[in-house]
């Protein structure tokens, strides 16, 4: 596929370049990414090279992942992708971008495009504890369907447990009771 560009009020979703390897290897140096996400631990420079210059437009050539970077203005704030072999979708943002409800509003956008595309769901997952993600997947009204392996597998290939969820094309978009707090 082509890659899309997707915009919102205040954001635009294109794909990430070279240019933004300082800032990706920044926000990914973020000792919260070593508990929370699946991306190499201690991220360096060339972690950040390989993904916007191999992994991304490669994802998009073969129709297998698509991600965008999540910029205000030039600025980029964070990353946001769709898996296609397990139907989900991940996200995260730099630090100082956080809590600006910059997520609620890019995820939004992706999950609006993913479904105009026909996807009949979109499934999330994050570590157990991730409230900051789950409380984006909550606002956009995915329904919380419990704990289980997750569909990546962890930093030393372990097999390990995700909160999960889903949202249906059909589904309404009110939040959904039941969701875990911590």
């Amino acid at each position: 596929m082509i890659p899309v560009t997707l915009t919102t009020e205040r954001l635009k979703l294109d794909q990430p370049t070279l240019a933004d390897v300082t800032l990706i290897a920044e926000y990914c140096a973020d000792p919260l990414f070593e508990t929370t996400m699946n991306t190499p631990w201690p991220y360096e420079r060339k972690h950040a090279v390989q993904f916007v210059e191999s992994l991304v437009p490669i994802g998009w050539e073969d129709d297998r992942e698509y991600t965008w970077a999540i910029r205000s203005g030039d600025e980029l704030l964070g990353m946001i992708g769709y898996r296609e072999a397990s139907g989900d979708f991940g996200y995260w943002l730099g630090a100082p971008h956080r809590g600006l409800g910059y997520m609620t509003e890019a995820a939004t956008a992706v999950v609006d495009w993913l479904f105009a595309q026909g996807k009949a769901s979109i499934a999330w997952e994050c570590v157990p504890g991730n409230v900051a993600s789950a409380g984006v997947a909550r606002k956009l009204g995915f329904t919380y369907t419990g704990v289980g392996p997750t569909s990546l597998a962890a930093r030393e290939g372990a097999a390990t447990d995700a909160w999960h969820g889903i949202l249906a094309a059909t589904d309404d978009r009110a939040e959904k009771p039941g969701w875990p707090l911590s």
